[in-house]
Order: structure tokens, then sequence, then C-alpha cells
């Protein structure tokens, strides 16, 4: 179990969107394997904040459509699934759960890429949201065969839920 700890400042989620997304944070620790529970704090926000937060953080000064910053640095090619004792010493006694790290999720981005690739704005949205779920539990997608990877549990999960393409 993944629980969000939701902040929407500028009410840009649509009434209803924080169910779905808590059914991909489930779906997404399943395909995991997360057997202690884990927390992630989900920010949505519009390109001009994730923009400076792009540029201070990173050195990018542009808009994105997701950004993730993990708490729990995983060795090797490892992730959360494989590591309960790293994740156990993120435990956080208030959250009775173990606190994988923040995720900002563009609504703008995600309404532009879901015109643009021709699905929902809940696919997108939802899509957006596994992949740095993903990111917070060691997956990356630098190298080839390390997208692939990725890739392929993202889609997993959303298939999962139902969020398919199209």
């Amino acid at each position: 179990m993944i629980r969000i700890e939701l902040t929407d400042e500028k009410g840009l989620l649509e009434p209803g969107t924080l169910d779905w997304l808590q059914r991909c944070a489930r779906a997404a620790a399943q395909a995991e394997g997360l057997r202690c529970p884990a927390a992630v704090a989900l920010r949505i926000v519009d390109d001009e904040e994730i923009r400076d937060v792009n540029s201070r953080f990173r050195g990018i000064d542009r808009a994105t459509d997701v950004l993730s910053f993990p708490t729990v640095s995983y060795p090797g090619k490892k992730t959360a699934g494989e590591c309960e004792d790293l994740l156990r010493m993120e435990y956080d006694d208030e959250m009775k759960a173990a606190f994988l790290g923040d995720i900002l999720l563009s609504v703008d981005h995600a309404k532009a890429q879901a015109k643009e690739y021709g699905h929902s704005e809940e696919r997108e949205c939802g899509y957006l949201f596994v992949h740095g779920l993903f990111h917070l539990m060691g997956y990356d997608h630098i190298e080839e065969e390390d997208r692939v990877r990725m890739r392929a549990m993202e889609e997993k999960v959303l298939g999962l839920i139902g969020l398919t393409r199209g």
C-alpha cells in the first residue's frame, strides 16, 4: 500500500481524481511487491511552478511534466521491492509508513500531452504519477535496458487499473 499525501493548492485536479491516483498507487505497490506500508507526497502544480522547481533543483529552465525527489538511494539496479530494510529506515511514525519521497505533477503538461498522444487526461495523469512513483522506487530510464524495464512496469500498473492507451 502506498498512501498519497496530496497538495493541490490551486485546485487543479478534477473531483474524484485522488481516488484513481490512489488506485494507481495500490497497483504500483502490488506490481513492485512492496510488503511494508509506504507514503509519497504528491504536489499538483502548473507549468510555472514546475519550471521554477526544475530550474532551482536541476538547473533546467523549462517546464516539464513530472519531477520526483526520492528519499531512498537503492544500491545498484535494486528497487524498493528488493530493499525492505532500506525502506524501514525511512519509516515515519506519524505516517505509519516508509516515506518514499516527493512527486510534482504539472496538470498543464498532462493536459497538453493527453491531447498530443490522443488519450484521456485521466490516463496521462495516471501515467505521470506512476512514472514518478517508479522513480521513487528506484527505477530510471537513462540506459535503454533500464528504460524498457521501467516502461514495462508502468504499463503493467496502468493495465491493472484499466488506464490503457486510447
